[in-house]
C-alpha cells in the first residue's frame, strides 16, 4: 500500500534494468508497488493511516482483522516508483489490492509469507 515490494517483483525489476541499461550509464530507481495515496494526504497518513487506507480499500480493516493483523497506525513515508515505470517500463505485479483480493477469496497470498518473521527494526524496538 505504501512501500511494498516482493522478491519476485524485485527480481523482475533487476532483469528489466539489465536489459534496458544504457551503455555506459547509471540510474537509481525506487522500486515499490504503485501507491494510491496523494501527497496532500501525507499529514493524515502520519496521523491516522487506517482512515486513509479505508477510503481507498474499504474492506482492508475487516480482511486484516480476519487474519489477526492490523493496519499500520501511521505511515511516515510513501515511495514514488513512477521513474521505474517511465524509464524501465516496470510496475510491480503484486500490489495492496492484489493482496486484499487474495485475502477476500481465500486464495494463497501472492508472495512468500512467513507469519513468524519479525523485522530487525521491530526487534530493536
Amino acid at each position: 500500500m505504501n512501500r511494498r515490494l516482493t522478491v519476485e517483483d524485485a527480481a523482475r525489476a533487476h532483469i528489466l534494468a539489465l536489459e534496458r541499461a544504457p551503455v555506459p550509464g547509471f540510474e537509481s530507481f525506487v522500486l515499490s508497488a504503485p501507491t494510491p495515496f496523494d501527497r496532500a494526504e501525507a499529514a493524515e497518513l502520519k496521523r491516522n493511516a487506517p482512515a486513509v487506507i479505508a477510503r481507498y480499500f474499504p474492506a482492508a480493516v475487516a480482511l486484516y482483522a480476519r487474519q489477526g493483523w492490523s493496519l499500520p497506525a501511521s505511515i511516515g513515508r510513501v515511495y514514488d516508483a513512477s521513474r521505474a515505470r517511465q524509464r524501465l517500463g516496470f510496475v510491480c505485479e503484486t500490489d495492496f489490492a492484489t493482496v486484499l483480493a487474495a485475502l477476500q477469496s481465500g486464495a494463497k497470498l501472492p508472495f512468500a509469507h512467513d507469519p513468524a518473521y519479525v523485522s530487525p527494526a521491530a526487534e530493536r524496538g
